[in-house]
């Protein structure tokens, strides 16, 4: 893809809505079609730099249609970058979704210029995820679970987790906005990659879920 070209993308989304603002929302990339299974997208044999997928499908009352963590995987797997795009809030279903190769998590209310900015950056091969698993990042690394981080990473990722703006984290570190989202930038790549490489139970015990928590759609 050359700097000229928008990188492309499809949606797979039962709504009407989405399927039609989304690209209205992210013209800086270009949406070249849309779907409302799993199944239908792969059976067309359409390629494209990134899948939006949302994770419950209207559809899927009929099991035989894929949806949620079963959907990435067998999208991440057929060599597809997948960034969700749902209202799910639950961190440790989202945590499944980074674990089964999602890169990217961005929530249908988020503003219009970040969802952009969120899906570009998946297709430049970024991680993108919600304040939910930015807490849990901190969690994890508290328990152990992410021993490579340095000292500044940690220092972004506890601003990040707190809600602070990027503009308050650079100014607290004398830093750049920039530099700040490139340290954050690397702090969610470890957070995946363990993610990924993590059993369920090893992400239970080093996450604590509760009796409330759950995977399941």
């Amino acid at each position: 893809m050359s700097s000229e070209q928008r990188p492309t993308a499809v949606i797979i989304d039962d709504s009407r809505a989405v399927q039609l603002g989304l690209p209205l929302m992210a013209p800086a990339i270009e949406f070249i079609a849309a779907f409302e299974t799993v199944e239908s997208f792969m059976q067309s044999g359409t390629r494209a730099d990134l899948v939006v997928l949302d994770l419950r499908l209207t559809a899927a009352v009929d099991t035989s249609v894929v949806q949620g963590p079963a959907a990435i995987r067998r999208l991440a797997q057929a060599g597809y970058a997948v960034c969700i795009y749902s209202d799910e809030r639950r961190r440790f279903l989202l945590a499944q979704c980074i674990a089964a190769g999602a890169m990217g998590l961005v929530h249908k209310s988020d503003r219009e210029s970040d969802v952009e900015q969120m899906l570009l950056s998946v297709t430049r091969g970024e991680v993108v995820i919600t304040q939910a698993l930015t807490g849990l990042a901190e969690l994890l690394d508290h328990g152990g679970g992410l021993p490579d981080l340095t000292d500044r990473q940690r220092e972004v990722l506890r601003g990040r987790a707190r809600g602070e703006k990027w503009s308050v984290i650079a100014k607290r570190l004398f830093i750049t906005e920039g530099v700040a989202r490139e340290h954050m930038a690397a702090v969610t790549a470890k957070f995946a990659k363990y993610l990924q490489a993590a059993s369920p139970a090893d992400i239970e015990q080093q996450l604590g879920i509760g009796p409330d928590d759950s995977y399941t759609l």
